[in-house]
C-alpha cells in the first residue's frame, strides 16, 4: 500500500518552504518601504534643514562681529569684511588701534633684527680675530 504525501494543514506553523520564502520576502519588502519613506521624508526636509543651518551660521557670525572683546589685540575683535559697517559699528576705532599695533610690531621686529645682526657681527669678529 502506497502512502499518499502529507498535505500541510493550515494550522501547521512551519508551512512549506515556498510559504516561508514568501513571508521573508514580504518582511524585506516592508522594511524597504519603511526605508524609502524615511529617505523621502529626509529629502523633503533637507532644504529646510540647510536653510536653518545657514541662518544660524549667519546669526552667529553677526553676533561675533557685533561683540567687542575687551582684551587688547584679540583676534575675535577683528572686523568681518564680508559685511558692511552697519554690522560693525566700532570698526573704525578698531582699525586705528590695529594700525598702531602693526606699526609698533614692525618697529620691534626691526630693532630685534638689528640686535641679531650686531650679535652675529660681534661673534664673527671675535672668532675670526681671536
Amino acid at each position: 500500500m502506497a502512502r499518499s504525501p502529507k498535505r500541510p494543514s493550515k494550522d501547521d506553523s512551519n508551512g512549506t518552504p515556498l510559504d516561508n520564502k514568501q513571508r521573508v520576502l514580504e518582511e524585506q519588502e516592508q522594511m524597504l518601504r519603511e526605508k524609502v519613506e524615511k529617505y523621502q521624508k529626509l529629502i523633503e526636509d533637507a532644504p529646510k534643514i540647510a536653510a536653518d543651518r545657514a541662518r544660524e551660521a549667519r546669526e552667529e557670525l553677526l553676533r561675533r562681529a557685533a561683540s567687542t572683546d575687551k582684551r587688547r589685540g584679540s583676534v575675535a575683535a577683528l572686523t568681518d569684511r564680508r559685511f558692511g559697517l552697519e554690522a560693525n559699528v566700532a570698526a573704525p576705532a578698531q582699525q586705528r588701534r590695529m594700525r598702531a599695533e602693526r606699526r609698533q610690531g614692525r618697529l620691534t621686529f626691526f630693532v630685534l633684527l638689528l640686535a641679531l645682526a650686531a650679535a652675529i657681527c660681534y661673534l664673527y669678529y671675535t672668532v675670526a680675530n681671536g
